[in-house]
């Protein structure tokens, strides 16, 4: 006869935290990926972490937006170095 698997409420939101965390790390490759290929490995880098980081504390709704928004910062980012134009400026 099997026995059930008995987990506390502590264990599940540290379950539920990894599973997001790994959802929001698969979502993060996406600029990650984008970035290295545009040339901007550092909001590549920036990205995956806040995906991660942002998906394990508040799931996919940090996730996918964070992956939206870093997406169209590579591409922009790359579109004005690609014209010869100056980086943004951190003012």
């Amino acid at each position: 006869m099997e026995t059930p698997i008995h987990i506390s409420q502590t264990q599940a939101i540290l379950w539920f935290m990894l599973l997001n965390a790994v959802i929001g790390f698969i979502l993060g490759l996406i600029p990650l990926l984008f970035g290295y290929f545009a040339k901007q490995l550092k909001l590549g880098l920036l990205a995956i972490v806040v995906t991660t980081v942002g998906g394990g504390i508040l799931g996919i709704l940090v996730s996918i937006p964070a992956t939206i928004i870093f997406t169209w910062l590579v591409a922009r980012n790359s579109r004005r170095m690609k014209n010869g134009g100056p980086p943004p400026s951190d003012e």
